[in-house]
């Protein structure tokens, strides 16, 4: 399973793009796929930065039958 990329990662794709400025090669030092590199060298911003909060539920409450609420609400 993949992860996201974290802003420890994009630091250092940043400070390996200032040493040689290629994408690829930066990418694979800070840990990350070329593609997602470029992403967020375009974004010009951090992925906490980027990532958006939902507010929907992604499976069905199992508890909501039983008239129990989950706790994480």
């Amino acid at each position: 399973m993949m992860k996201s990329a974290n802003d420890t990662q994009l630091r250092k794709l940043m400070d390996e793009m200032n040493k040689h400025g290629r994408v690829g090669e930066a990418s694979m030092k800070a840990g990350m796929d070329r593609k997602t590199g470029r992403k967020y060298q375009q974004a010009g911003a951090l992925p906490s930065e980027l990532a958006k909060q939902r507010d929907w539920r992604t499976r069905q409450d199992a508890f909501e039958e039983l008239g129990l609420r989950s706790r994480r609400r």
